[in-house]
């Protein structure tokens, strides 16, 4: 996938030396043959990804492949939170090479805080999955309250997206991947000043909000993909849309 902007890297928080960024890209590239080339994935909204500075990146989350779909497509390099519990050998270095760092499976903890802040304000960006684990069922889960404290004190901009297509193609119930159309969405940002307006409960729907949006439009995208919906005509109701969004 063709990417413009600053090379990837070139933001990267001074904890990422030269051979894990290279590393980095062999990972994303050999990634990119399956998303971009087998699956058609395809982005939306990548001008919005902000090109310099802290940035917290909330997706929803459907699958393993979310990973790579929300990171391929930036022109820098994305640091990610993982489940403590996948942190075993060989795997859970792997996950540490490529910029992930582990959170306790029930919410960020301490720890997982602490470390999203200091990528963050080192001038990384962070990527997380709010709902807290992979849809069982293809449906948006409601996300829990912690990122709503966690982005009031990062003080950098949240960055809402969305995936579709990934359930399909690699659900929790199949052990292996297969070739599906996928989409992303990349919204507009949340900045700092916003953020600092709104209490706990209103910034969490906030960001669900803005979260939902970049899901249903990535669902539509994905429908004019398989030529479900043509271009043009009335969004169709989103089946994937719980109560909360």
């Amino acid at each position: 996938m063709t990417r413009t902007g600053p090379q990837a890297g070139d933001d990267a928080p001074p904890d990422r030396p030269w051979l894990r960024r290279f590393w980095y890209e062999v990972v994303r590239q050999t990634a990119s043959v399956f998303l971009v080339a087998v699956c058609g994935l395809r982005a939306t909204g990548r001008g919005r990804i902000p090109l310099r500075g802290g940035v917290l990146v909330v997706s929803n989350h459907m699958s393993h492949l979310d990973v790579f779909v929300v990171g391929i497509p930036p022109p820098r390099q994305l640091n990610y939170v993982a489940r403590s519990t996948l942190f075993i050998p060989l795997l859970g270095a792997f996950i540490r090479s490529v910029g992930g760092f582990p959170i306790q499976r029930e919410g960020m903890g301490a720890s997982g805080v602490k470390e999203t802040l200091r990528r963050v304000r080192q001038g990384g960006i962070v990527l997380l999955f709010p709902e807290g684990t992979r849809s069982r069922d293809g449906r948006v889960a409601e996300i829990k309250p912690g990122i709503a404290a966690l982005a009031s004190r990062a003080k950098v901009p949240v960055l809402p997206a969305g995936v579709a297509g990934t359930f399909e193609a690699w659900p929790r119930s199949r052990p292996f991947p297969l070739p599906h159309a996928i989409r992303i969405v990349y919204g507009v940002p949340i900045p700092p000043e916003e953020i600092a307006r709104h209490t706990t409960e209103s910034l969490t729907a906030l960001i669900a909000d803005r979260v939902g949006d970049c899901v249903r439009e990535a669902h539509r995208g994905l429908a004019r993909d398989l030529r479900m919906e043509p271009a043009g005509s009335p969004p169709a109701p989103d089946p994937t849309r719980p109560a909360s969004f």
